[in-house]
This record gives structure tokens, C-alpha cells and sequence, in this order.
């Protein structure tokens, strides 16, 4: 069982102004697969990628995947990414998709080095909160 407080800091750490609820973590592990590595019984990182069948193929997203300040630059978000990966292989998905902030320098030559593209597109949202 994972402490949700440990949880909660993570996100706090990848998005301070974000809002995770047990309830949330909980149903993002339900509608796909959350990827966690531990140093020792310590949760230091973690990932989400989820399902959806498109018109056009069967794709999935990667989202949420943050490691500790503290354990950093160690291999772990590596880790989590080829987890993440594996499951998209194993769920027969022809298409992984995520997004980043393009100032998060280790972030972007980690999903370049494992075979990411940059796509280039415009990335719309609409915040119906």
C-alpha cells in the first residue's frame, strides 16, 4: 500500500498548484496503470499511462510521471518510462503520446533518448473547472 501523503508531494512537486484527491488515484489506477519505484520501501517516483481507442488506432497517455527532487538524475524516471512502455507493448498499443513543459530539460532528452518524437502540433485546452 502506497502512503497517499508521499503520493500528494509528489505531484506537489511536478505541479504545486495541483489538486489529487485518493479518490483520484484510485480510479487513474483503474482506467490504466500506475508504474511506482521504490528506493528501499521509499515511493521516489511514479507514472500513469492510460488507454483510448481512437477511429484510428488504439493509443494511450503518459501523464503524471515525477520523481523526487531528492532521487533525481539516479535512472528512476528511466525506469518508470520503459515500465510504462512495456505495459503499452503488452496491451497492444500502437501510439504513446504525452506532453511536457519544454524548460524541463531532463524531462524532454529523457523521452527523446528512450525514441519520443517532438510533434509538432498545437496543444489546445479548455479549463472547465
Amino acid at each position: 500500500t502506497l502512503d497517499f501523503d508521499v503520493v500528494r508531494n509528489l505531484i506537489f512537486q511536478m505541479d504545486p498548484t495541483a489538486t489529487v484527491t485518493e479518490q483520484a488515484f484510485t480510479q487513474a489506477q483503474l482506467n490504466g496503470y500506475v508504474s511506482i519505484v521504490k528506493d528501499g520501501k521509499m515511493l521516489v517516483g511514479m507514472g500513469w499511462i492510460f488507454p483510448r481507442q481512437t477511429l484510428l488506432r488504439k493509443q494511450a497517455v503518459i501523464e503524471d510521471l515525477v520523481v523526487d527532487e531528492a532521487y533525481r538524475g539516479k535512472g528512476y524516471g528511466e525506469k518508470i518510462l520503459l515500465d510504462l512502455i512495456d505495459w503499452a507493448k503488452q496491451n497492444k498499443i500502437e501510439v504513446i503520446e504525452l506532453t511536457t513543459h519544454p524548460g524541463r530539460i531532463a524531462a524532454n532528452s529523457l523521452y527523446k533518448k528512450v525514441g519520443f518524437v517532438l510533434h509538432e502540433t498545437n496543444h489546445y485546452l479548455l479549463d472547465r473547472r
